[in-house]
C-alpha cells in the first residue's frame, strides 16, 4: 500500500529564521563584494603548545646544570724554598781547654821571658860626630840613619848606614864615633844582658860644628 507524504506548512519561527538566514547570505555576499573580511573568532590556544614553544625561545640562556659533588678539587703543591733563602743556621762553638804546662797535667802557664832592648845611657850621653871640614865650608847638612850592634857590655860591636845623607864623609864620620865612643844600656832578657841591633838618626847641624 503506497504511503503519501504530507506537506506540513512552515511555522512562524521557521519563516523568521528562513528569512535571517537569507539577510544574513545577502549581507555576506555584499560585504565580500565590497573588500571587507569578517574575522573570524578562533577558540583559546592550546596550553600545552604555548608552553612548549616558550621553552623552545632562542632568547632564553641555556638551563644552568647544578654543580657536581663527585669531582675531586685540585691543590696546588707548596713550592720549595730555595736553599739560599734558608734561615741561618748557628754553628754551636765547642770550646776546650787544654793544659799548659808539661806533661805533669797540672794546668800550670809557661811563663814568658821578660825582654827589653836597647836604651840610651843617662851616664854616658851618645857624643855628636865631628863636623867634616869640607862640610862646613859649604855650608853643608844633613841626617845618617845608623843601625848599631850593642854589646852584651854596652859597647857598640859593629854598625852600620841605614839611609845615607847624601854626604859621604858624614855617613863615615857617623859610624866611626859609634864604633869609637858610644855605649848605651844593653837589652836583657830576664835581667840577663844580651847582643841587640838597635837604629838611631845623627844629625848634621853647622851650630853643632866644632
Amino acid at each position: 500500500m503506497a504511503v503519501t507524504a504530507e506537506k506540513r506548512p512552515l511555522g512562524a519561527v521557521g519563516r523568521m529564521g528562513v528569512v535571517v538566514s537569507m539577510h544574513a547570505a545577502l549581507l555576506l555576499l555584499l560585504m565580500r563584494g565590497m573588500g571587507i573580511r569578517i574575522p573570524v573568532v578562533e577558540g583559546p590556544p592550546d596550553i600545552t603548545t604555548t608552553v612548549i614553544d616558550e621553552q623552545r625561545r632562542p632568547d632564553d640562556p641555556p638551563p644552568v646544570a647544578p654543580p657536581r659533588t663527585d669531582v675531586p678539587i685540585w691543590m696546588p703543591e707548596p713550592e720549595p724554598v730555595p736553599a739560599d733563602q734558608d734561615p741561618p743556621v748557628k754553628e754551636k762553638v765547642i770550646t776546650e781547654t787544654r793544659p799548659t804546662g808539661g806533661e805533669s797535667g797540672h794546668g800550670s802557664a809557661i811563663p814568658q821571658p821578660q825582654i827589653m832592648g836597647v836604651r840610651i845611657d843617662a851616664r854616658h850621653p851618645l857624643t855628636q860626630p865631628p863636623y867634616p871640614s869640607a862640610r862646613i865650608r859649604f855650608n853643608d847638612e844633613g841626617a845618617v840613619d845608623l843601625e848599631i850592634y850593642v854589646l852584651p857590655d854596652g859597647r857598640v860591636g859593629d854598625a852600620r848606614v841605614l839611609k845615607t845623607s847624601g854626604f859621604e864623609d858624614f855617613d863615615r864620620a857617623a859610624l866611626q864615633e859609634a864604633r869609637r865612643s858610644w855605649r848605651l844600656l844593653p837589652a836583657t832578657r830576664d835581667g840577663q844582658p844580651l847582643a841587640q841591633w838597635y837604629s838611631l838618626r845623627v844629625v848634621f847641624k853647622l851650630q853643632n860644628a866644632r
